[in-house]
Order: structure tokens, then C-alpha cells, then sequence
């Protein structure tokens, strides 16, 4: 499968499972749905200088980002494992954590969003999102989407986390 055709059904999946979908980014960058979700280095954005690819320096966007209740899902989807991917997702829940809350309380505000807990209390889960059949790790603080075809989506839970969100996804 294509990596949009992937991007297509996680969103659908999440959708119809009642997932609110804040921000995404289809491959290629364009999305007529979704504003990205930019997690900037302050260091590099801190001015008002009008040099765009300073700025896009250390950024990152996350592939779809969905929220239900307290808990926020960051996806990263390829046609098969990626290990660049997965190195990302852990880069924004370490190093880049304080830019990624920043990230969420701008986006937030922006789109009005309320939560049941502050941005920084959310559970965030890491989540890759691939062609079923795929070989892959399996990490147990990250989530899977296999996606088998265009609509045709499973999920594998991480097993460290248990949530009635992550639970409406089986």
C-alpha cells in the first residue's frame, strides 16, 4: 500500500471511532483537513526574522495527531516499518517533550479545544502505522496500526498502557 492510502484509513479509523483528529499532515505536506502540527526548536524561532528555512530547522511534524478524552495518539505511517519514524516518536516524547506540550497549547488555543486535563497531563502514545503484515518490532509503549487495505484497519494496543480510549480501538 501507498503511504497516503495508509494516512487515508488511520484517519477513517480513528473517525469512526469517535477520535478527534486535531492536526495532520498527508505525504507531501499538503492537507486540506488538518493545520499541521509544527513542534519548533525555540532556539531557532525565537525571532521575527521573515528566513522560513531557519525556522523549518529541527522542526517537526508529526503524520496525525487524535485526542479522545485524555488521551492524545502521535502517529507516524509508511508502507513498512520505520525505524527513522520511531527514532522521531521518541525524540518528540524526550528531548523535544516541553516543544511538543508548547506545540499542543498553541494548536489548542488556536482551535479552541478544551481538555479534561491540562496539555501537559495528557497520555500521550506513540503510534506507527503501516501495511499489515509488516515486520516490525514490537515496543511496548507504542501502538500499531496495520492497515490490510483501504478501510481495513486493526490496532495493537500497547501493552504497557491500558485505557478505555485505547480499548475503543480494538
Amino acid at each position: 500500500m501507498r503511504e497516503d492510502e495508509i494516512h487515508y484509513s488511520v484517519r477513517s479509523f480513528l473517525k469512526s471511532r469517535d477520535w478527534h483528529l486535531i492536526a495532520g499532515q498527508y505525504p507531501n505536506g499538503s492537507d486540506d483537513e488538518l493545520l499541521a502540527l509544527n513542534i519548533m526548536d525555540p532556539e531557532l524561532a525565537r525571532d521575527d526574522s521573515p528566513d522560513h528555512r531557519r525556522h523549518s530547522m529541527n522542526k517537526l511534524v508529526p503524520d496525525l495527531v487524535a485526542l479522545k478524552d485524555a488521551t492524545l495518539l502521535i502517529v507516524e505511517m509508511k508502507p513498512s516499518y520505520s525505524k527513522s519514524d520511531e527514532e522521531k516518536l521518541l525524540e518528540i516524547l524526550g528531548d523535544r517533550r516541553t516543544d511538543l506540550i508548547r506545540a499542543l497549547r498553541e494548536l489548542f488555543a488556536l482551535l479552541k479545544i478544551n481538555t479534561s486535563v491540562e496539555v501537559s497531563e495528557l497520555l500521550v502514545v506513540p503510534c506507527q502505522g503501516m501495511t499489515s503484515g509488516a515486520t516490525r518490532p514490537t515496543r511496548i509503549d507504542f501502538g500499531y496500526f496495520d492497515v490490510r487495505g483501504i478501510g481495513d484497519v486493526a490496532f495493537t494496543k500497547p501493552s504497557s498502557i491500558n485505557t478505555p480510549e485505547l480499548e475503543s480501538l480494538s
